[in-house]
């Protein structure tokens, strides 16, 4: 796994413990350590990675989620597909006097007199 220098679970565990017992009191989890971790959970899975770790569960989640939100906001590639679908034979706006509108578009004009009635006659 990349996020541990490739030593896995195991070899992140190690550097978590390594840490902690060189570290100060109440010193905060670097960085670095914070993303191997969230790496190892996208791999093993949040509940495994924060047991082996021994660090706060839904630290570890609400870090992973956000990496995935920036990763999900990322587009690489888009397709644009032509319009197959000819322009709609009929469309329908109305307008009430408190400004509602309502717009619909259709491909075939037999029924839309008696669709605009219908509607309306519902509205006022």
């Amino acid at each position: 796994m990349a996020g541990s220098n490739g030593q896995g679970l195991a070899g992140l565990e190690r550097r978590f413990d390594e840490w902690r017992r060189l570290r100060q009191r109440r010193t905060r989890i670097p960085e670095p350590l914070w993303i191997a971790a969230v790496e190892a959970a996208r791999e093993h899975g949040v509940c495994k990675t924060s047991r082996r770790l021994k660090i706060d569960y839904y630290s570890l989640k609400h870090r992973l989620a956000a990496t995935n939100a920036r990763r999900s906001g990322t587009i690489e590639f888009v397709e644009v597909a032509p319009n197959v679908l000819s322009a709609p034979a009929c469309v329908l706006e109305m307008h009430d006097r408190q400004g509602r509108r309502l717009r619909v578009e259709m491909r075939d004009t037999a029924g839309a007199e008696a669709l605009a009635r219908t509607l309306w006659r519902d509205r006022r």
